[in-house]
């Protein structure tokens, strides 16, 4: 009987796994198989799949930390990805699929602020290209004029750049640039005579038919007034006005017919304005005023009192004027005499009531009794005998008088 060799345990068991190896590989389809309907069984389990799914993205994550993995699976899907893209069917399909996951992402505030940024930046990255930006600039004015061929387009984007412009114009800064650049371009434009003319030609007529309102007139009457009234607030500028102003009256007074009209102009007004009382005391108050500032001037005081004298001379030629002057300086005497003779009296009788008063006084009497005694004494002293007998008789008949 032949002798049996003891095997290990550990070579039984990879003589086994020989066998299965050259098993599996002599019944290779039907191993696959078996193991496709073994893994679909299981995948009827949504458990399974979940835990698959985590497995393979597990698995996945690992393999992508590889660059190489990476830019190898890069290179797959962008073959596999270009291969799909050649059939039309699925092109019109991707792009229907995008554009709805794009309108679902945009929804998100957040995204579509980042999708902005980001567009942004890419597009001034490429307008730092000149033949980039040549090329938009085109396209961009093609497009627009097509689209300005809609008269309802054109009506909403006046619409739009009408309110676009009023809010920038909100802005101080911008409304300073803005003022700037339009008074440069401005300034260049009017250096042609013919736009000039054809401005002012324009700016003539669209001001007279907005003068035919009455209500716009007095409302540019009122403004103009205010800003002369602030011009006229610096000395130089009423200088100038004022020398404007004289030369061309000077020039205008040469023609004799404008001289009369402006002479009956200026007297009709005056009659009109003096007929308000308060104009007269005024105009009283200022010619006053003007005469006594010239006759501080002596030389003008000679110069008005002869022609003063001239003119009376020549007006006392007639006889109805020396008596007019004549009653006239009558009755300015005897009005200055009743003057003199009122103040007068009024002058006594102030001085009688002060006297009267200052006798009423107790201790004022006193005195006044004391110093009359003191001087009848002495005259009573130096009187001789006679006279003082006399005086004495007189002075007992008064006594007796008053008993």
């Amino acid at each position: 009987m032949p002798k049996l060799r003891k095997q290990s345990a550990l070579q039984r068991q990879r003589i086994m796994r020989q066998h299965l190896h050259s098993y599996r590989e002599r019944n290779l389809n039907d191993d696959r198989l078996r193991n496709s309907q073994q893994l679909a069984t299981r995948r009827q389990d949504p458990e399974y799949r979940e835990n698959e799914r985590e497995r393979d993205r597990a698995a996945h994550s690992t393999r992508r930390q590889a660059v190489n993995y990476r830019s190898a699976e890069q290179e797959r899907d962008i073959l596999a990805h270009s291969i799909l893209r050649m059939n039309s069917s699925y092109r019109a399909t991707e792009q229907a699929r995008d554009a709805l996951a794009h309108a679902n992402r945009r929804m998100d505030p957040t995204y579509r602020e980042e999708e902005q940024q980001r567009d942004t930046l890419a597009h001034s990255v490429r307008r730092m290209d000149p033949t980039y930006r040549e090329e938009e600039q085109q396209r961009d004015t093609v497009a627009h004029s097509m689209r300005r061929r809609d008269p309802t387009y054109r009506e909403e984007e006046q619409e739009r750049n009408t309110l676009a412009h009023s809010i920038h114009r909100m802005n101080a800064t911008f409304r300073e640039g803005e003022q700037e650049r339009d008074t440069v371009a401005r300034s260049v434009r009017r250096m042609d005579p013919t736009y000039r003319e054809e401005e002012q030609q324009r700016d003539t007529l669209a001001h007279s038919i907005r003068r035919m309102d009455p209500t716009y007139r007095e409302e540019e009457q009122q403004r103009d007034t205010l800003s002369h009234s602030i011009r006229r607030m610096d000395p130089s500028y009423r200088e100038e006005e004022q020398q404007r102003d004289t030369l061309a009256h000077s020039i205008r007074r040469m023609d004799p017919t404008y001289r009369e009209e402006e002479q009956q102009r200026d007297t009709l007004v005056h009659s009109i304005r003096r007929m308000d009382p308060a104009y007269r005391g005024e105009e009283r108050e200022r010619d006053s005023l003007a005469r006594s500032i010239r006759r501080q001037n002596e030389e003008y005081r000679q110069v008005e009192r002869e022609r003063d004298t001239a003119m009376h001379r020549v007006r006392r030629r007639n006889p109805v004027f020396r008596i007019m002057e004549q009653e006239r300086n009558t009755s300015a005497r005897r009005v200055t005499r009743q003057v003199a003779m009122q103040m007068q009296e009024a002058e006594n009788r102030m001085r009688s009531c002060r006297v009267l008063i200052h006798r009423m006084n107790p201790t004022n009497r006193e005195n006044i009794n004391m110093r009359q005694a003191l001087r009848s004494s002495a005259r009573r002293r130096n009187l001789s005998p006679d006279s003082r007998s006399q005086q004495q008789i007189q002075d007992t008949l008064r006594l007796q008088s008053k008993q």
